[in-house]
């Protein structure tokens, strides 16, 4: 641990450490825990939740079912609700965030040209890079269920316009 070789560490699930510090070789001390380590912590992440935290931490909510806890030692999951609560900036948001977690759609850049769907381009790029069939297949079929759903609708938009009011 950072603790161990007096370094700062940053972990993301990490176990914690703080009543079994005295039995790690060389013994961590308070101290170090406290200023060292820094362990952002999801909700019912039973890893992270096994020892008491050091001081620097920061918890995290976890959209897993409550019977799949372990769910929240996802790394990926734990990204997401990262990013979602913080934002993303001008990183990408993985597909997993919406296809595989639930989390929203990320919202389109106004000046993007693109006409392709979130879950379509996740399809796509998941098929190019030669993801896990598992994964392609399921996300492919998202992305055809809103294509229908899309189709079904076509022609029967709503245009809203918006005026200010004095």
């Amino acid at each position: 641990t950072g603790a161990q070789s007096n370094t700062s560490a940053v972990a993301l699930s990490g176990p914690n450490a703080m009543l079994s510090r005295g039995s790690f070789e060389p013994p961590l001390t308070m101290y170090d825990l406290n200023t060292l380590t820094f362990n952002v912590i999801p909700a019912r992440d039973p890893v992270a939740r096994f020892d008491d935290p050091a001081m620097l931490y920061q918890g995290i909510n976890c959209t897993a079912e409550a019977s799949e806890f372990a769910s929240c030692h996802d790394v990926v999951r734990s990204l997401c609700e990262l990013q979602y609560t913080c934002g993303s900036g001008n990183r990408p948001v993985p597909c997993e965030c919406v296809l595989d977690f639930g989390y929203p759609e990320p919202s389109r850049n106004i000046n993007t040209t693109q006409q392709t769907s979130f879950v379509k381009t996740c399809a796509d790029r998941c098929e190019r890079a030669g993801g896990p069939e598992k994964k392609c297949g399921k996300w492919k079929r998202e992305a055809d269920k809103l294509d229908a759903k899309e189709e079904s609708t076509r022609g029967s938009k709503i245009s809203f316009v918006f005026t200010e009011v004095e």
